[in-house]
Parts: structure tokens; sequence; C-alpha cells
């Protein structure tokens, strides 16, 4: 079974939602579990696509040595 492409809108809006529900920041390979599970992908490989969200603006991400790799989350307001 092969997983769907998503547009770009619809990726951004699954990704903000994947990390609004999360209680803490996920790594790049749990938001790729994540989407696999809705058998949907994002445009770009996760990392690259994940990492121009952050260029942008849109989600927040930094490289963590006790996570092993890039961790991302949203900026919550307040």
């Amino acid at each position: 079974m092969s997983l769907k492409k998503l547009s770009e809108k619809e990726a951004v809006e699954l990704v903000i939602s994947i990390l609004k529900g999360a209680e803490k920041p996920l790594t790049t390979r749990e938001i790729e579990e994540k989407t696999r599970k809705r058998m949907v992908s994002c445009p770009d490989k996760t990392p690259v696509f994940l990492n121009r969200l952050r260029i942008k603006g849109v989600i927040e991400g930094q490289l963590s040595a006790e996570r092993r790799g890039w961790i991302w989350w949203i900026k919550r307001e307040g």
C-alpha cells in the first residue's frame, strides 16, 4: 500500500496538528511515524520539509544531543 503524498498546505496543517497534540517536542522519526500511520507523506523528505517550516517560522526546532536528532515543537501562545 502506498502513501498519499500531501499538498504543501495539507502537510503544514498535519504537522501543526501532530505537534499541538504532542505533550513534548517530537523527533523527526516520531513525526514520520505519525504521518505514516495516517498513510500520508510530506511533499519532500520529512527532515527537509520540517526544516523549511522552521526557517519560515511555522514551527520551532533544534538539534538535541539527548534525543540524538532534531526535535520539533510549536511555540505556545502566552
